[in-house]
């Protein structure tokens, strides 16, 4: 192992990255999409940063795993970034979130096929004769693809960002303007580094510019984006509580009457999708207005208020004898609940208990 300079500071750079995204992964927040695609396109970088030392250390030798699934995470990129500056848009509802990621799971897959074909290869149960050439057009096609799929949503990410400045929404635009203007430095670079195998290859070197500019930025988005992301989480609640001080009396009773109808009568916590924009539509009001209502008046961010409703629907379907066939798991989808890590966090902190200790005391 070499651990230069380079190599430190690669290290370095790579954990502060994976702390923070993981960090920003659970930390608590009203927008979830938007913490959780931010942390995603921050543990890419991180995973990329290890990759780069895997070969500027030379531990090449002894870590395959960066040479078994190269250019599968990279596809994530372009669309975290994009879906972080939606989720800046209040009024649009983000849905199906794993469309913008099929490209991953579809390298991933390739590589996962390739590599079981390799294995029997080797046992010498089957031999395919173009097993190496198929492996070495993928990681030709799949470097320039991940390229232009990280530029087209980065255009996207532009044009989101656009409808925001346009939506006067200004409580993030220096910091989402920062962050595209260096993405497109970084894009700039990316390309310039591909195209240099066609025109002039000048081998693994060509990708120490790039290598470094993004030690600099993982450095930079690691102080920059918690700095931000605590700055515009607490400008939020200032201007929610500051935009529920002038709300009358009237018009938080009848928020508050009309999402709990909402909840109690119209059970629309069933719907997985349920966003604060389209509670908001569904009950005549300003999605500002009932997240303000929420927030300062019920001391609730939206997933903590519906998820409430959640749970205890699902511990209603626990003590009915007739559900009793049900799994907790097939109970809590069919209450509105979309992933299984959300609804056992969502039951612990409601109940202080897991299902599976809370059904073993009925």
């Amino acid at each position: 192992m070499k651990l230069d300079v380079f190599s430190l500071v690669v290290l370095l750079g790579a954990l502060q990255a994976l702390f923070f995204g993981v960090y920003l992964y659970f930390s608590p927040s009203e927008n979830r999409i938007q913490n959780r695609s931010l942390a995603f396109f921050i543990l890419i970088l991180s995973y990329n940063g290890f990759e780069t030392l895997n070969w500027s250390s030379e531990l090449g030798s002894y870590l395959f795993i960066f040479d078994i699934f190269p250019f599968v995470l990279v596809f994530g990129l372009g669309p975290s970034i994009y879906l972080y500056m939606r989720s800046f848009r209040t009024e649009v509802t983000i849905v199906n979130v794993w469309k913008h990621y099929l490209l991953v799971w579809a390298a991933f897959l390739l590589r996962l096929i390739l590599l079981v074909m390799l294995l029997i290869q080797v046992k010498g149960a089957m031999n395919f004769p173009y097993l190496h050439r198929v492996a070495d057009w993928s990681a030709r096609i799949s470097e320039p693809l991940s390229v232009a799929v990280f530029t087209v949503y980065w255009i996207f990410a532009i044009r989101e960002y656009r409808r925001l400045v346009q939506e006067e929404k200004a409580l993030a635009g220096k910091w989402l303007k920062t962050l595209l203007t260096v993405m497109g430095v970084f894009s700039f670079l990316w390309i310039c580094t591909v195209s240099n195998y066609y025109f002039y290859d000048v081998g693994d070197g060509k990708y120490y510019v790039i290598e470094v500019a993004l030690v600099i930025f993982v450095y930079w988005i690691g102080y920059t984006g918690y700095h931000r992301t605590r700055v515009i989480y607490i400008t939020q609640q200032k201007k929610t509580q500051s935009y529920f001080d002038n709300l009358t009396a009237t018009e938080v009773e009848h928020c508050m009457a009309s999402v709990q109808k909402a909840m109690e009568a119209d059970k629309l916590y069933l719907q997985p999708e349920l966003s604060i924009a389209s509670l908001a539509a569904y009950i005549g009001v300003n999605p500002k207005t009932l997240s303000a209502v929420l927030n300062q008046g019920l001391q609730k961010g939206f997933s903590e208020y519906v998820n409430t409703w959640r749970v205890e629907a699902v511990k209603q379907m626990i003590l009915d004898p007739a559900k009793r066939y049900m799994t907790i798991t097939g109970m809590a989808y069919d209450c509105g609940f979309n992933s299984q890590p959300t609804f056992q966090r969502a039951f612990k902190t409601v109940t202080g208990q897991t299902p599976r200790d809370f059904m073993s005391k009925q």
